[in-house]
């Protein structure tokens, strides 16, 4: 059953290196193809994606509506405009799904509030792809999305995780910015407890991918460099 227009479609693009397109069901493509107006973190980032996956979609007949990061800016409203028009638009991330860790979740509030039909896309998630490969609990868990810069805080945080992982069997999912990562595994390694599991999945889906689950005192054996490289950190206490 088609669904009535306007609509707002949340469109995944690639994560990592691996940009080819047997990853985009034929379904997505379709429905980019017949999109003209996007609401994206950037429109350089979007346009090279969509020129990706359609070459021959014309670019100047395309309409980008940046989503800025600003707190103040809580005028939903203007972004989607088009949509009160009755165009489709599509809310597309830099990076897998949008909202997960990313911006566009307001604005999806806001089309609910206006009775726009919101439809996502199948498509890749780096954060449930860590969770599938680590070999944890995938029925309880927690994004936490980034753990605090102060050290202290830092140092808290992961023993807050390490406790309520261990007290409700439940997985502990963070991210880092990618330059931080080796400080955030040295810290990993040094406050948590020997048993903890510490799974590390970075680079999905490109050449480099790494995949790793071991317990702390493991991982005190093990060098691996993350500096500058999309990971998932995910933890796991009994």
């Amino acid at each position: 059953m088609e669904i009535k227009k306007p609509t707002l479609y949340i469109i995944p693009s690639f994560i990592g290196s691996n940009d080819s397109l047997e990853h985009v069901p034929k379904y997505n493509l379709r429905i980019i193809d017949e999109i003209n107006y996007f609401i994206v973190e950037s429109e350089k980032k979007s346009r090279r994606f969509i020129k990706k996956i359609l070459p021959g979609k014309n670019q100047d007949d395309l309409f980008f509506f940046e989503i800025k990061k600003n707190k103040d800016d809580i005028n939903n409203e203007k972004y989607l405009n088009p949509l009160k028009k009755g165009k489709n638009m599509g809310l597309m991330s830099d990076s897998g799904n949008p909202v997960i860790a990313d911006p566009g979740g307001s604005i999806i509030n806001t089309a609910h509030i206006l009775k726009i039909n919101v439809k996502p896309l199948v498509g890749p998630s780096s954060i449930l792809l860590g969770l599938i490969s680590s070999g944890m609990n995938g029925q309880r868990f927690t994004f936490n999305g980034y753990l605090p810069i102060n050290s202290k805080e830092r140092i808290k945080q992961l023993k807050y995780l390490e406790k309520k992982s261990k007290k409700n069997d439940e997985t502990q999912i963070f991210i880092e910015t990618p330059y931080r990562n080796n400080q955030l595994l040295a810290l990993i390694k040094k406050v948590l407890s020997p048993n903890t599991q510490l799974s590390i999945a970075s680079c999905l889906d490109s050449k480099e991918e790494k995949i790793i689950s071991l317990s702390i005192c493991e991982w005190k054996k093990e060098e691996i460099n993350l500096d500058k490289k999309p990971t998932v950190f995910l933890i796991g206490s009994k």
